[in-house]
């Protein structure tokens, strides 16, 4: 996935990745049927049950941007500091 965002290259967030950061709380993916393509719900279920921001260029998650509950940026939202 990070190869799909222009600019962005895995030696510049692979600290972001580190095991003790990785989340293994409860995620619900049932919870975000309003997102048409079901492979993307798990994407908000998961930015919902870590709080954080999600980050995607996939239309089916922007369109549903004010009501997941978390942050939803474009990459290049991101990249220009509109967190």
């Amino acid at each position: 996935m990070l190869g799909r965002i222009p600019r962005l290259s895995w030696d510049a967030v692979a600290d972001l990745f580190r095991e003790e950061a990785r989340f293994t709380g409860e995620t619900r993916p049932e919870g975000f049927g309003r997102i048409a393509d079901p492979a993307d719900r798990k994407f908000a279920a998961l930015a919902a049950a870590a709080g954080c921001t999600l980050v995607s260029s996939d239309r089916h998650l922007l369109d549903h941007r004010d009501s997941l509950g978390v942050p939803v940026l474009t990459p290049g939202e991101l990249m220009s500091g509109a967190v």
